[in-house]
């Protein structure tokens, strides 16, 4: 069972580093924004927007920011027993890798932290929950190869045309004319390679734009609803808490 120690957001501090040192636990970190160049047992590793990286306890690990400037980025240290059989370890310790996910990884990374800074009842229950979560999704995403190329293929262009018109209508009927293939077809296998269908993709990513907008510009709750492509605000609503776990007012409060 994993038991998550601690959680970190690193949000632009222009004097971060991390001196030489062993790691104390498991380490799985988030770049969202910048670049850290981090040296584990004396190899450096560079780090960029949408890397994910894990670190194994007992590494030997320094970090800077990078010449370009600071960085933001996401990290939860855990203890788990018999790690070398832990979903990915094998495959991505100590080295950087790539979610076709990298969104959904980012949502869940900001509610852990809001989870754990909180310090709500049972928050660290759910923390551990949502780092479950995210090594689950990516280690089934590790395992993309036994996808058919062509089923990958079909279905990153969904996604990409959802990325595209995110703002706009989306309908299944839509989505299946897209790449010639049956309704049923698109929602079954999207879900199959991306963890959820192409309606909860749109509502995820439509949320997390909406996310931004009220944290970065002076656009009115009805403004985004509009301009993300919800008619009714009381829908947006409802939708916001569904993804976030609380209505989008509390980002403002």
């Amino acid at each position: 069972m994993l038991e998550l120690i601690s959680a970190y957001f690193d949000n632009m501090d222009p004097n971060w580093y991390k001196d030489e040192a062993c790691t104390p636990h498991h380490m799985f970190i988030l770049m969202t924004r910048g670049n850290a160049v981090y040296r584990l047992n004396g190899i450096e590793i560079p780090l960029s927007k949408g890397d994910l990286l894990f670190i194994p306890k007992g590494t030997l690990r320094a970090a800077r920011n990078s010449p370009e400037g600071p960085h933001q980025k996401y990290s939860a240290q855990f203890e788990v027993p018999n790690f070398a059989r832990f979903p990915i370890a094998a495959e991505h310790s100590g080295r950087t890798f790539r979610s076709t996910q990298y969104e959904y990884i980012k949502q869940r990374f900001m509610l852990l932290n809001q989870q754990w800074f909180g310090r709500l009842p049972h928050y660290k229950m759910i923390c551990e929950g949502m780092l479950m979560e995210l090594i689950g999704c990516l280690a089934r995403e590790a395992k993309e190869e036994r996808f058919h190329s062509i089923k990958l293929r079909l279905m990153k262009e969904v996604r990409q045309y959802i990325l595209a018109h995110y703002r706009e209508a989306i309908r299944i009927e839509q989505l299946a004319k897209l790449i010639d293939r049956a309704p049923n077809y698109v929602t079954q296998t999207f879900k199959e390679v991306f963890g959820a269908t192409p309606i909860t993709y749109l509502h995820q990513v439509r949320i997390q734009a909406a996310r931004d907008l009220i944290l970065n510009t002076h656009m009115t709750m009805g403004e985004i609803s509009e301009y993300l492509g919800y008619s009714d605000q009381a829908y947006f609503n409802r939708m916001f808490r569904r993804i976030m776990g609380h209505p989008p007012t509390r980002i403002v409060e």
